[in-house]
């Protein structure tokens, strides 16, 4: 099993840090090979930071366990096509054993210039991109903001079709419905699926676009609809990967035994455990 979504270190007030060796101590526990380490730098969600330096640091340290991303906040700099300081510092990390970009969680529209530059650097690069998406735009919410059925992810799915998206969020995951609306884009709606929306429309059409299956909004998103949800798996398992959003130690990760035990043939459940992990890492 390769864990797609992992945070470690200090970063939020009143929860124990979730150390390396506390990290590895659950993976051990729950047969989990190698888990990618995502940076934290855009300011909307955590209360402290955890580096990309840091998560490279770190990594190489437990190198054969752990896979480091690097992020970059878009607001750095003037970050344009004339101004290479990201470009050079995405290509340092890059260098440094860097295997993708995120979790993006700034606060901006999707389809924003500065996101753009970004995507273009990553796919230069081939660097899968990890994403939060939250609410609608104008909204004070966490991660990048897409209107009702996500035309500015498609419009960038389009535009870029190099790079490599993996979406996370329960602004992503609401969408799975067909009916969502602009109150629930951001929560974690509930009931039956009675019409499909623009996720597996995306999906299926977009070669560059996969999903984690981490945090509360993936587990929902699957369990609101139980058969619905084993269709969904059925039908995408080559687009989703395992992952759990790990934060702190005592956090409870429902995903694992929710996959492990579902209906689903073992093939399939090998594509989302690792196989399509190790494609996007190409390890």
């Amino acid at each position: 099993m390769i864990d797609f979504h992992v945070h470690i270190g200090k970063i939020f007030y009143g929860r124990k840090p979730l150390t390396p060796k506390k990290l590895i101590k659950r993976m051990n526990e729950k047969g989990i090979e190698k888990a990618v380490i995502l940076p934290i730098e855009n300011p909307e969600e955590t209360h402290w930071y955890n580096t990309s330096e840091n998560v490279l640091k770190i990594c190489k340290k437990y190198r054969e366990r752990l896979i480091p991303f690097c992020n970059v906040d878009p607001r750095r700099g003037l970050n344009n096509e004339n101004e290479k300081f990201i470009k050079n510092l995405i290509e340092e990390y890059a260098e440094s054993g860097a295997k993708g970009f995120g979790e993006i969680l700034a606060n901006l529209p999707f389809n924003d210039k500065r996101m753009k530059n970004i995507y273009k650097i990553c796919g230069e690069l081939k660097l899968p991109i990890v994403f939060h998406l939250g609410g609608v735009p104008g909204n004070s919410t966490i991660g990048l903001t897409d209107e009702i059925g996500l035309p500015f992810i498609e419009e960038v799915l389009s535009e870029f079709p190099n790079t490599i998206f993996v979406a996370h969020g329960p602004g992503w995951w609401a969408e799975i419905s067909g009916n969502v609306t602009p109150e629930e884009r951001n929560t974690y709606p509930k009931g039956k699926i009675e019409k499909e929306g623009k996720v597996q429309y995306l999906l299926q059409n977009y070669s560059n676009i996969y999903a984690d299956l981490s945090a509360g909004s993936a587990y929902n998103a699957l369990t609101r609809d139980p058969e619905y949800g084993i269709e969904f798996l059925n039908k995408f398992y080559d687009k989703l990967l395992f992952a759990t959003d790990y934060l702190y130690p005592e956090q409870e990760l429902p995903i694992i035994d929710y996959l492990k035990n579902i209906n689903l043939n073992e093939e399939k459940k090998k594509k989302i455990f690792y196989e399509n992990a190790k494609k996007l890492l190409n390890i």
